[in-house]
């Protein structure tokens, strides 16, 4: 899969909610909900979703509100119950936009230097172009790509 290289080195703070997506970004921890809840993501009605799309922001505290294409069974139920614990406690914040966030760095601050040294460690890599223009790369990203293309 292109792009997914460096994928696995990126994680979401989450701001607005805007631009990350709720099953496929990692925002909540190491993973992405499709990998951690494979039975529910099989069942919701967006897998695109944005984390926008399905924060409530009724009541004291908002919460998730992930839309399904059917009704839980009996067996499925204790993992819809693993994954709204998982993600209890995040919540979007409407006056900061999502950040992403370099995982090689303790700050999640980007460098060209640690781009580099990750790329330049792997033998045989293919360039992502695919992820330049996506809205969640950091321009400097985007750029530093755009440059080694030509």
């Amino acid at each position: 899969m292109e792009g997914s290289l460096l994928q696995n080195k990126i994680v979401f703070s989450i701001g607005d909610g805007r631009k990350v997506r709720f099953w496929k970004d990692k925002w909540y921890g190491n993973d992405v909900l499709y990998d951690s809840f494979p039975s529910m993501y099989a069942l919701v009605a967006s897998k695109e979703a944005w984390l926008v799309e399905l924060w409530d922001s009724m009541g004291e505290e908002g919460s998730w509100n992930p839309k399904f294409s059917r009704p839980f069974n009996d067996q499925e139920l204790d993992e819809v119950e693993r994954s709204l614990l998982t993600i209890q406690g995040k919540r979007l914040y409407t006056n900061l936009e999502d950040k992403v966030l370099w995982k090689k760095i303790k700050d999640g601050n980007f460098f060209v230097k640690s781009l580099y040294t990750t790329l330049n460690c792997r033998s045989a890599v293919s360039f992502p172009k695919s992820i330049i223009s996506s809205p969640c790369v950091p321009t400097k990203v985007g750029f530093f790509f755009a440059c080694e293309a030509s």
